[in-house]
């Protein structure tokens, strides 16, 4: 398996500035990882840099499902949905441990504004079925209003009409887009996180030829060559456009999106329901349960502000609660209640030259600007992969124009992300079975081991080879210092938010524990990296920042 550390990070930087790169890409969210992958599986010379850690962005704040927009038929973007209907079964096929089938819950109701009544919604359910080539067991069903309640009894029954049982796959984005990033580098493209792309290269033409890239952790500034840069940047892809010499329009039109958690206790569901919001708005939202919590989301607000730490408001708290509290009357959900949240932009495009939201689409585009910069914008977690295939003629035109070289065609459609090597004669649950004995066998509990497993795939048995590397004093949980040591020599955790909110998901569905783990994580990790101090407290500083923000601290002082 790849190592990919500090020490890798490091070197990855030293080589993408000693020669020049068939292609650089710019942003290390899920976009720029589907291609950091097509561009490893082309042999080609690549390079990715993210500013931030990977999936900082819009990548780690998603409602964590690989779903195929059934919203989106409503609008009659068939031609979306069937897309990325179809994608679900290949990303589940290619990290089985990360992207799992699921039978999710759409309640009719009878109501002024529904989305669906009960006979559009047996039509839908049926077409994305069938766009989405679902058969057997998990084609859709039509239960009856009693049925419904017997299997979520907390809904409001007033209005129920009846419900439909349809297919979606539960996801960790975050997880997802480290797995897709691991692979890259396994196929040979230089990783390298926090790295921002300071201003544009050019030759004497005024064509682009690489960036100036800065070391945030450092502030060294090295140049980066190549023959193509691409912009996979997400909401920040105008920001980037905005350093070329040459002025262009703005193009995105972010939304912001925002995600609630509290106890199970508070909200119990039994799957994932997709309802409307009940509050005559033509809004939908999605209530999920998980790991012994339950979250809801998602609003969509045009967004203008900081990209970088979208804040939630007491507006969009004051919404969710409302709805959530609406269509579940007997939870009287409260501000109190809410343990954490996070807030995301959606990187949506508009046409060319156009200011009207109107014309906002859901799809993605791909456009070279007139200094020779190639962007990819909009699109979905879930078509990540036909993202980089859309991207990729463009960049194979560009370098064989600027080269003369051309690449072989790949199908990155059989290519197993990181973790999802399960042997062939078994399924990922019978794999699951066998790898939690080799947990066990080193000291953890059955419920730890399967933890890990489900959460690392095949990747696991890597994990469970860190204890004789492990040097926590016995402060940590065996398990958690596991998972520490694995982020930092192979997931290229850099500072602890990104062990506690992307290489796991402590800050958002186990918040209470990260009292107790704060403290000898900051000790381990400044043991490992040698930090001073003055480097310790800052990133203590920066660890608090963000228990402070997850936990809505702010909004209930």
């Amino acid at each position: 398996m790849t190592v990919l550390s500090s020490q890798t990070r490091k070197e990855n930087i030293e080589k993408m500035a000693s020669g020049p790169l068939d292609v650089l890409i710019i942003g290390g969210g899920i976009t720029g990882a589907g291609l950091a992958l097509e561009a490893g599986a082309k042999k080609m010379h690549a390079g990715l840099v993210e500013m931030q850690d990977f999936a900082a962005g819009t990548s780690s704040r998603s409602t964590k499902l690989v779903h195929g927009g059934l919203r989106y038929l409503k609008q009659f973007e068939v031609e979306l949905v069937a897309d990325v209907a179809q994608e679900r079964t290949v990303i589940n096929q290619n990290a089985p441990h990360i992207v799992q089938p699921r039978k999710m819950l759409l309640p009719v109701y009878d109501e002024p504004g529904a989305s669906f009544s009960a006979f559009s919604a047996e039509v839908a359910l049926d077409l994305y079925d069938r766009l989405a080539k679902v058969e057997g067991e998990w084609r859709h069903s039509i239960i009856t209003r009693e049925e419904v309640l017997e299997t979520e009894p907390s809904l409001k029954e007033e209005g129920l009409v009846k419900g439909g049982l349809y297919l979606d796959y539960l996801n960790d984005d975050a997880r997802l887009t480290l797995e897709i990033l691991k692979k890259a580098s396994e196929l040979g493209t230089l990783l390298a996180n926090y790295v921002k792309a300071v201003a544009f290269l050019y030759d004497a033409d005024g064509k682009i030829t690489g960036v100036k890239a800065e070391d945030v952790l450092t502030g060294d500034q090295v140049d980066i060559q190549a023959s193509v840069v691409v912009n996979a940047t997400g909401p920040w892809s105008d920001e980037v456009r905005k350093k070329q010499r040459a002025e262009e329009s703005e193009r995105m039109y972010p939304t912001k999106g925002v995600h609630l958690v509290v106890d199970s206790a508070r909200l119990p569901v039994n799957r994932t329901i997709y309802t409307d919001t009940g509050l005559e708005d033509h809004r939908m939202i999605f209530v999920i349960p998980r790991k012994g919590k339950t979250y809801f989301g998602t609003t969509d607000t045009p967004y203008k502000g900081e990209l970088k730490e979208p804040s939630i408001t007491e507006e969009d708290i004051d919404y969710l609660l409302k709805a959530v509290n609406h269509r579940f009357p007997n939870a009287n959900l409260t501000i109190d209640d809410i343990e954490t949240g996070w807030a995301g932009l959606r990187p949506l495009i508009r046409e060319e030259g156009s200011k009207d939201p109107s014309s906002i689409s859901r799809g993605h585009e791909v456009f070279v600007s007139k200094d020779g910069l190639v962007t990819i914008a909009g699109g979905k977690l879930t078509d990540y992969r036909l993202m980089a295939e859309d991207t990729f003629p463009v960049i194979e035109k560009e370098l064989k124009e600027k080269t003369g070289r051309t690449f072989e065609t790949v199908d990155t459609r059989t290519i197993t992300l990181s973790g999802g090597d399960v042997p062939k004669d078994q399924t990922f649950e019978e794999y699951v079975t066998d790898a939690v004995e080799k947990g066990m066998a080193i000291g953890l509990s059955e419920e730890d081991a399967r933890e890990l497993v489900e959460w690392y795939g095949t990747n696991a048995e890597t994990v469970f080879q860190m204890k004789d590397r492990i040097d926590d004093k016995g402060r940590l949980p065996l398990n958690v210092s596991l998972a520490l040591h694995y982020a930092l020599e192979y997931e290229m955790a850099l500072t602890p938010v990104d062990y506690f909110l992307r290489r796991t998901e402590t800050l958002l569905f186990a918040s209470e524990r990260i009292d107790d783990l704060k403290e000898p994580v900051l000790d381990y990790m400044t043991r490992y990296f040698d930090w001073t101090e003055p480097e310790k407290d800052k990133w203590t500083s920066e660890l608090e920042d963000a228990i402070r923000k997850t936990q809505l601290q702010y909004v209930k002082e």
